[in-house]
């Protein structure tokens, strides 16, 4: 690939950036890291959450109290 194919692409992914942002304004180190795409999210079919040992949560039948986040500490709301 070219380096002028990487700005294109780059920029069709990216609407909101200009071609002078993109060739004066962010290095190309920044560039790299912003072209990387994090957001897809691989959910597991309860099979493969068997088999990698997690376990399914019912959320219907708990309490706010027993709600963990995601670094397993307990949410705190404003009025406690």
């Amino acid at each position: 690939m070219s380096e002028i194919g990487d700005m294109v692409d780059f920029l069709k992914a990216n609407p909101f950036m200009t071609m002078e942002d993109y060739l004066w304004k962010y290095s190309i180190p920044m560039i790299k890291i912003m072209g990387m795409d994090n957001s897809h999210v691989n959910y597991l079919s309860e099979k493969q959450s068997k088999n990698r040992g997690g376990k399914t949560i019912d959320t219907k039948n708990m309490s706010i109290e027993e709600l963990n986040n995601d670094l397993g500490t307990k949410i705190r709301f404003p009025n406690e």
